[in-house]
């Protein structure tokens, strides 16, 4: 039996004031991991972006690197056998901004020594197999670099060259056939959920940089400003192909996106393999769900993967922990089982949603009021929104909800008195009722989105609840939709591993109603419905 920890994006020096309560979480869910697996961790497994940037100081990233790898070895009981990838943040400024740069991993190589194997110092060659007498698993265990960009200034892509894997795959003895493979790497070879459509984040960038990103790059390639188009790894579906190829049951694991997700890939042809694609969350960070500055906007939490591996048995968890330190609500979530059976992976269906054992509330509803802006001539929607919370919770004496719209658009509350701009964050009555009004924060017809969104922009509006604690029921209702009513729907999300499912929409005296039973904590629900084709 082996137990992995599968560990992916720290992002080190990312924000050091609030990593240093995210490291002392992640410690303290490692604790947990060593109690409740009741075993030593055999392998660690670090599939990239270590650091934030690849322009931070050697010494200053090295030392904190080791100074987290000594603390997680104490909470272990024991430093594993340890293999670490480069990720695009490893490499390149903030993870997107060129040159190539391997002088921050070749450091942190000659740091840790024989501690742990550092893979990517030996470009232009990008796999390695690595030795069996380091890891001492009953599996092949290929590490791949992704991240080798030598040329452009601006992707946080990756490449996989045949030819590399082809090296790896030949060095595989045939005398174990039946023996699985461990292929590990930074870059996603299947899109993963929720950020395969996300635009480009452009923090860092100057403002002509952001300016050629946002406006001049869409405008020459279709979808420039979209992620999915500069993140992917190159030669992704040949690498995969060549997976199948190999005989054998694969499992991937790759990090990136900072969503736990997982794909079975199935052999088509007699002698292939399948392949088990698994992604880990971020263990260094704690990323607002929307694209906004504002500080109490909801998160994901911190997580990471843990495997328990047996010969024919396979069994993944997401272990996830709060961002703002302490161990005491740690969460363990199944997110693979499967039987192995030769090169073939038999997977047990797990629930779509996972039922919370305690809410947090008793409940959380919001009621959404439609009508025509008067300030934008009716092109877009103004609404109020009346936000109920029932608890029990002694322990939860704040909600603070995040209310996000056209960027324009304008927020009043208190009630209606004061005005801001979007995103807003309001503090809802954790025992009562909250009231705020929206001017402008939505479009309305067809034509008024596609003059702000382009041609491209999508043909409907919604409006959402995100439920950012386990409730015994979340409500959303809508009205004033008019004659959209009846080509409404909805959906759920859980923004931990980005899984969005239809949901039900109930049809009342001309509102729309969607109900989510036992809500798991950070559950976006949405409604939506089709924009007006006239004014």
């Amino acid at each position: 039996m082996s137990l992995v920890l599968h560990l992916s994006d720290l992002h080190l020096l990312a924000n050091p004031k609030e990593q240093e309560s995210i490291f002392d979480g992640l410690v303290g869910a490692l604790r947990h991991v060593r109690e409740r697996y009741a075993g030593s961790v055999d392998l660690l497994a670090v599939t990239g972006d270590v650091f934030d940037s690849a322009t931070h100081s050697r010494e200053l990233a090295t030392t904190r690197f080791l100074e987290l790898f000594s603390a997680m070895g104490r909470a272990l009981g024991k430093e594993p056998a340890t293999v670490i990838v480069p990720g695009n943040h490893d490499r390149r400024r903030a993870g997107l901004f060129g040159p190539h740069r391997e002088e921050l991993f070749r450091a942190l190589k000659s740091a840790l020594g024989k501690r742990a194997w550092v893979h990517g110092c030996t470009t232009p060659f990008l796999s390695a197999l690595v030795p069996r007498e380091l890891h001492g698993q009953p599996f092949w265990l290929v590490a791949y670099d992704s991240t080798y960009l030598p040329s452009g200034l601006l992707s946080a892509g990756g490449a996989l060259r045949q030819e590399d894997l082809l090296y790896a795959a030949a060095q595989i003895d045939g005398s174990a056939p039946d023996e699985p493979v461990l292929f590990l790497l930074h870059h996603h070879l299947v899109p993963t959920p929720i950020t395969d459509l996300g635009p480009i984040e452009m923090e860092h960038a100057t403002p002509l940089v952001r300016w050629g990103v946002e406006r001049v790059l869409p405008a020459i390639v279709s979808h420039g400003d979209r992620e999915e188009l500069t993140m992917t790894a190159l030669g992704a579906g040949t690498a995969l192909s060549t997976l199948h190829t190999l005989g054998r049951a694969v499992l991937v694991l790759h990090g990136h996106k900072h969503y736990a997700t997982a794909r079975l890939l199935g052999a088509m042809n007699a002698g292939h393999g399948d392949v088990l694609v698994v992604s880990a969350g971020s263990a260094g960070t704690a990323q607002r769900w929307m694209h906004t500055d504002a500080q109490n906007a909801a998160r994901l939490w911190p997580s990471f993967n843990v495997i328990d591996w047996s010969r024919e048995r396979l069994a993944i968890d997401t272990v996830s922990f709060p961002w703002k330190g302490g161990d005491s609500s740690i969460l363990v979530e199944p997110l693979v089982r499967a039987e192995r059976s030769g090169a073939s992976w038999r997977i047990e269906r797990l629930p779509a949603f996972l039922q919370s054992s305690e809410e947090d509330l008793k409940r959380n509803a919001s009621e959404v009021v439609l009508k025509p802006s008067e300030n934008f001539g009716g092109a877009r929607w103004d609404y109020v929104c009346r936000r109920d919370v029932e608890s029990d919770n002694e322990r939860l004496l704040r909600y603070v909800e995040t209310v996000d719209g056209l960027p324009d658009g304008r927020c009043r509350f208190g009630p209606f008195g004061a005005e801001t701009g979007l995103p807003a964050e309001i503090h809802l009555d954790v025992r009562g009722s909250t009231e705020y009004l929206l001017v402008g924060a939505l479009h309305r017809t067809l034509d008024a989105a596609r003059a702000s969104q382009g041609p491209g922009g999508s043909p409907f509006a919604s409006v959402s609840l995100m439920n950012r604690y386990s409730s015994e029921v979340a409500r959303l209702e809508v009205s004033g939709l008019g004659a959209a009513v009846p080509r409404a729907f909805a959906s759920a999300t859980d923004l931990s591993t980005g899984l969005e499912r239809p949901l039900h929409l109930e049809r009342r005296n001309g509102s729309v109603i969607a109900t989510h039973e036992r809500c798991p904590a950070r559950t976006l629900l949405r409604v939506y419905w089709p924009l007006d084709e006239r004014p």
